[in-house]
């Protein structure tokens, strides 16, 4: 029988998903006082100022606006409907859901039959590489560089059939078309009607969204062809630029450790991860991009490289480390000998050891800086050895930390036999001239205190009865109590709309459970500006303990409002009303004064 999910399934599923442990699955939270800060999801910022209640159970950003409840959140962070955002939830903490009499999705229908291309393709290269006679040489391959058979059934590694028909013929049987399998980059068409697998004679690697479903390959040639690596071309579900291969394994592990290691290959990753190094990712055969990097400064501080050792992989590391550093990311170097790349280290000396020389001892990014810099200049040359001191120097101006920039200071100092009240002077001659000013790291928490002030200032210059009205809404959503005395002296005689519609919500809850619970009040309305202001009301700071004159004062505030603006709209039609001139203006006389009263209220 299918059915609607019942309110009281969701309130229970509502409330076994804590929203902060499910936030935290996006966002880097630190707790201060009695709520979570950290970068909002929804805009480019670089101070937090996205707040998460655990008491009350909902977000909300002093930035962009945004704010709900945690089914709210999955609906705005993931683009999913309501029925995709509860049964994700159900999921989560195990709560089988009735089938509804129509599945609700997000996705066009051709954007779901891509996915479940995937899904299924996933499954058969991982088939074949495992179990048939054909691809016993990629798994030979596999075997041969260490990928143990628990590793690949963790990541549904495979091989593609050299004979592109059987792998067509597969996925007609599974109802897809051919066209869609040329436009996903699937396969390529030839000139005679033929198409081919562009995988085909590869072993495979599903690249996986953060939600775990396949939306790519990366496929990696093992008996001479070119080229060596191949991946799948872009497309709706996958732009290389907001992937990371293994993210959605990494994304738990990465929260723990609060560090992330970023590798080049994918072989990288698969031996750190059966090594149980489980915080590591991979670029996707491309330099890191600014939307990879957002992504990794939602979840942590510290990001660590960990390139080859060849010419491109130390270029690549700085300008990896340039653009992480710009993000307000703490970014370290790792350095693994040469000749070696990461994978073949661990394999050799073993993870143990691989976190101790390498990743443990990583460089800062301005220790890794100062060694880079040093192959542009020939430091035998007294020119050249001054002009890259300045330039090391120039650098060490943008140093936040008064501890680590004194540090180096020292070390250039000892290095060239320099004063370091010169290299002090150079340094304040940098920041002048670059217009910088500069903080101590551990001034990160005022900068979410600041958003939320002036959050605060932006409330003062607001009318007194819409002020009124917010803080009365937000004392009757700490102190239910209150909900009756308002409603007798009151009603709904609101002078904002979107107050008023709130004011009915509160009462027919509050009637209903004599209780409010912030998150179901949310989930009571559908106008994301409602949900947004409820949010907003219940996170903001009111006293603790109810004065009674506060309360009175509101309410004669929003009285004297609803009054004048009631008794200013009768006497402006009676003045249209009103045929005698004199009589008429004489009316105009007294609106324009109690115009300017109510103005000099506001």
């Amino acid at each position: 029988m299918f059915t609607e999910i019942p309110d009281e399934i969701i309130e229970q599923i509502r409330k076994e998903n804590d929203i902060v442990g499910v936030i935290e699955e996006y966002v880097q939270l630190k707790r201060q006082g009695k709520n979570f800060f950290g970068l909002c999801p929804f805009h480019d910022e670089k101070s937090p100022s996205f707040s998460v209640t655990k008491e009350k159970q909902i977000f909300h950003c002093f930035g962009c606006g945004k704010g709900g409840n945690v089914i709210n959140f999955l609906m705005e962070i993931e683009t999913f409907t309501f029925i995709e955002a509860v049964t994700y939830l159900a999921n989560r903490v195990g709560i089988t859901l009735p089938e509804t009499r129509k599945r609700q999705t997000s996705l066009s229908e051709e954007t779901s039959s891509l996915l479940s291309a995937y899904d299924w393709l996933t499954k058969y290269y991982y088939h074949l590489l495992k179990y048939s006679e054909e691809g016993k040489i990629g798994l030979d391959y596999f075997t041969k560089r260490g990928i143990k058979e628990e590793t690949i059934d963790q990541f549904q590694l495979g091989f593609a059939p050299t004979n592109s028909e059987f792998t067509m013929e597969f996925l007609k049987k599974k109802g897809f078309h051919q066209q869609l399998l040329v436009k996903a980059g699937l396969f390529a068409a030839r000139s005679n009607d033929e198409y081919v697998d562009v995988f085909r004679g590869r072993v495979t690697f599903p690249i996986k969204n953060h939600l775990g479903r396949t939306v790519a390959f990366g496929g990696r040639a093992f008996q001479g062809e070119e080229p060596k690596y191949l991946n799948s071309p872009e497309h709706e579900l996958f732009q290389k630029g907001n992937l990371l291969f293994n993210f959605n394994l990494a994304k738990n592990h990465i929260r723990k450790e609060n560090e992330v290691i970023i590798f080049e290959g994918y072989m990288d990753v698969l031996a750190a991860y059966q090594a149980g190094i489980k915080n590591t990712v991979a670029t996707l055969g491309t330099a890191l991009s600014s939307n990879q990097a957002k992504l990794l400064k939602r979840y942590i501080d510290t990001v660590i490289l960990c390139y080859d050792a060849d010419n491109a992989g130390i270029n690549a590391s700085y300008q990896a480390a340039n653009l992480l550093q710009q993000i307000g990311c703490e970014v370290r170097i790792a350095h693994v000998q040469e000749n070696m790349d990461p994978d073949d280290y661990i394999k050799t000396f073993g993870s143990e050891q691989f976190k101790q020389q390498v990743i443990s001892v990583s460089d800062t990014f301005f220790k890794f800086y100062m060694k880079y810099k040093k192959r542009d200049y020939n430091l035998s040359v007294d020119s050249e050895r001054i002009a890259y001191i300045e330039t090391i120097v120039q650098q060490l101006a943008s140093i936040e930390s008064t501890i680590e920039r004194e540090y180096y200071v020292k070390e250039i100092a000892d290095e060239f036999n320099l004063s370091t009240d010169i290299i002090h002077h150079d340094i304040e001659k940098y920041k002048k001239r670059n217009n910088h000013h500069f903080k101590d790291k551990s001034s990160k928490n005022s900068n979410t205190i600041s958003n939320v002030n002036n959050y605060h200032k932006r409330m003062m210059l607001l009318p007194a009865y819409r002020n009124a009205e917010k803080l009365l809404l937000a004392h009757m959503l700490r102190h239910p109590y209150l909900i009756e005395k308002v409603q007798q002296k009151l009603g709904v005689s609101f002078n904002i709309d979107e107050h008023k519609i709130i004011l009915t919500h509160l009462y027919a809850l509050y009637e209903e459970k004599n209780e409010i619970d912030v998150s179901e009040l949310v989930d009571k309305v559908t106008d994301p500006e409602l949900k947004r202001i409820i949010t907003e009301l219940a996170i903001m700071p009111t006293n603790e303990t109810i004065i009674e004159q506060e309360i009175n004062d509101y309410i004669n505030i929003i009285q004297t409002e609803a009054t004048e603006i009631t008794y200013l709209r009768a006497l402006k039609q009676k003045q249209k009303e009103e045929k005698n001139p004199i009589l008429a203006a004489q009316i105009g006389l007294e609106i324009i004064d109690i115009e300017k009263q109510l103005k000099h209220m506001k």
